[in-house]
């Protein structure tokens, strides 16, 4: 990409990465349109290929900055040493909100980025891919549901969490809800499969 990117003003930087977020987000990679980052934001085409040269390097560039941007605010609100598997999630959805204040459809893009169809464009973005699944996991598996003793259970218990919390954040974002109203909404959920767990103990 053109590093002359970075002279713009961070209102206009934003707003271009908003937007090709918020496309491939929306339509993936194969279907995703310049034309469409146009429209959301404002900005010529010819600007687009200007700094990112074609619309893969506009994906890779928006892929790299989402990984260091959401790893970065997961390392200042999630605590490392938290074993209490429905605690390290109420802190995961607290970022994912936070986030969203700024980028609304970060935490949806990465989400849909796991199933990128573009084994090339999956090989270009395989450094920050390892990167932030390397540091999820090990947020993950820091913690445990201690009630359930059944492994089977368990990981069902976390499926249950990980398709409720993405499920709620599609949700409101599409409604353009606040970033405070997911965060109590993707709580609420969390803290009554938990009281649900209480009850199977």
């Amino acid at each position: 990409m053109n590093e002359k990117f970075f002279d713009l003003a961070r209102e206009k930087q934003d707003r271009m990465i908003n937007g090709a977020i918020e496309v491939f987000a929306k339509n993936g990679y194969k279907h995703a349109s310049t034309d469409d980052m146009v429209k959301a934001v404002g900005v010529s085409k010819g600007l687009w290929f200007h700094y990112f040269g074609s619309k893969e390097g506009i994906y890779i560039f928006v892929y790299d900055y989402c990984v260091k941007y959401m790893l970065l605010e997961l390392s200042t609100i999630v605590n490392d040493a938290e074993k209490d598997y429905f605690e390290l999630m109420k802190q995961i959805a607290k970022t994912k909100a936070k986030v969203g204040r700024s980028y609304p459809y970060l935490t949806i893009f990465l989400e849909e980025a796991e199933h990128e169809s573009q084994q090339e464009l999956v090989a270009k973005t395989a450094e920050s891919r390892q990167n932030y699944e390397e540091r999820m996991n090990a947020y993950l598996n820091s913690a445990e549901i201690e009630t359930i003793s059944d492994k089977v259970r368990r990981e069902r218990i976390k499926k249950l969490l990980d398709y409720t919390v993405s499920g709620i954040i599609r949700e409101k974002t599409a409604e353009a809800v606040d970033a405070e109203e997911i965060f109590n909404e993707t709580k609420a959920y969390i803290e009554l499969v938990r009281d649900m767990t209480l009850a199977l103990a």
